[in-house]
């Protein structure tokens, strides 16, 4: 039987490269294209002139999945694409309506109004443009992705050269790789917060998920995760590979668990409790002083973290002050000289608690930490929900000492990479979903059973 099974997953695989309809190439360059300028929006020179408008061109991507349908005119593909819609756009659901009902109750919290709505509307492109990538390229939207985003690094990189010279530059990039991330100069200018953190989640799927069942794949995952160890490295950011690497151990113990599903989602149930005892630590300052006293350089969290303790309650009762209300407050603290700058509050579990209040709170995390994993596994298979909870425990890290949960390109890559991942577990099942046996098939059976076999 195993012989048959055999022969029908291969029979299968040579029936799915021939009847795929693969996007056309020069599509396929438009997509990669609309990546790479909008990724170029986070080079410092156009972020200071344009801010986050550059990403807007990512929707091109729905310009590409228009030609492609015109071209392939495949609507079971465009179907298992828009299928991904509902269960994303409900958290963008959770932002609107919390903090509509915010601003309903209480109008003095409404002057942020302007600004979540831009940030709710980049929330919503972050979901078109992975699911029409997703629709372009089904498992290979990874790839298509990450090189496009080393392309991206690549053109700022050479951009910032001629400012330091070609000498200078090198020597930076050389003394920041030998001394684990300390320069300055050309390497300093070249701190791209948003997508370094990107390629800390493609470390992961390339490390530990990536196919490597032929030649051309072990080549392209061996590419992924020296190109992330790089770029990590030239951005500036340390602080993300021992994360990536403790990651990396996490999902080696859960896949050899008895039940890793189980496993999984443990850890999402873990994590959403853990985050009321951390926002209890972070309000008393027990957690300031616990890491203090292990000499941990606060760089002015310790201070920042205090700041809102008068403007909102520890409660299951907290209303909340709306999206992006904390921004209206880092800018009075600054107005009234309580800070040097308006800095992000550095801490998205405390940011996210005062502005959606203790319910929009519980929905976000519950939404992301168990809803979530529980979609991936049960609608696609267990690793898919391992490799979504494994990216978004290496970004939980960030959101307990940063403001990385609304980072465009995160957001991107925590939702792209186990949807793209999902195709091909799709693909594996049906290669071995059961198929009856025809009568000649069956008569073989019964032969080799009757001769012992």
């Amino acid at each position: 039987m195993m012989r048959n099974n055999s022969l029908l997953n291969g029979e299968y695989s040579r029936m799915q490269q021939t009847t795929r309809k693969e996007c056309p190439v020069f599509i396929a360059f438009l997509a990669v294209a609309c990546t790479v300028f909008a990724g170029l929006g986070d080079w410092k020179t156009l972020n200071d002139a344009y801010g986050a408008l550059p990403k807007v061109i990512v929707l091109g991507t729905i310009v590409c999945a228009f030609l492609c349908f015109l071209v392939t005119a495949d609507f079971a593909k465009i179907r298992k694409a828009i299928g991904y819609f509902p269960i994303f756009l409900l958290m963008i659901a959770v932002y609107t309506l919390v903090s509509l009902y915010i601003w309903i109750t209480d109008l003095s919290q409404t002057a942020s109004i302007s600004r979540a709505g831009q940030k709710i509307l980049f929330q919503t492109i972050v979901i078109i443009y992975c699911v029409f990538m997703c629709y372009l390229f089904e498992d290979r939207a990874i790839n298509y992705m990450f090189f496009s985003m080393c392309a991206t690094n690549a053109a700022i990189i050479l951009l910032e050269m001629p400012k330091y010279g070609f000498v200078e530059s090198i020597s930076s990039v050389v003394t920041c790789l030998i001394t684990f991330g300390e320069a300055e100069g050309f390497v300093r200018a070249l701190e791209i917060h948003d997508i370094t953190f990107l390629f800390g989640q493609f470390f992961i799927y390339y490390m530990m998920f990536a196919p490597k069942g032929s030649k051309p794949e072990k080549r392209i995952r061996r590419l992924g995760v020296i190109l992330s160890v790089f770029f990590m490295l030239v951005g500036l950011k340390r602080s993300v590979l021992p994360a990536v690497l403790f990651v990396c151990v996490f999902v080696k113990l859960v896949r050899k668990a008895r039940k890793p599903g189980k496993f999984i989602m443990a850890t999402g149930i873990s994590l959403f409790l853990f985050f009321y005892l951390y926002l209890y630590l972070t309000r008393n300052g027990i957690l300031v002083a616990f890491l203090e006293s292990l000499g941990v350089d606060m760089m002015g969290r310790d201070v920042l973290w205090k700041l809102p303790n008068d403007y909102y309650e520890l409660s299951p009762l907290w209303k909340g002050l709306g999206f992006e209300g904390v921004t209206d407050l880092v800018n009075i603290w600054y107005s009234n000289g309580l800070i040097n700058h308006p800095f992000p509050l550095h801490n998205d579990i405390l940011k996210i608690f005062i502005e959606l209040g203790a319910l929009g709170f519980t929905l976000w995390a519950g939404i992301n930490y168990i809803l979530y994993p529980s979609y991936w596994m049960k609608q696609h298979d267990t690793e898919t929900g391992l490799l979504y909870i494994a990216i978004l425990a290496y970004m939980t890290v960030t959101y307990l000492t940063d403001n990385t949960a609304f980072y465009f390109w995160s957001c991107i890559g925590l939702k792209l990479i186990p949807m793209s991942y999902s195709y091909r577990i799709r693909e594996k099942l049906k290669q071995v979903r059961w198929k009856a046996p025809t009568p000649d098939e069956a008569m073989n059976e019964i032969r080799l059973i009757e001769m012992g076999e």
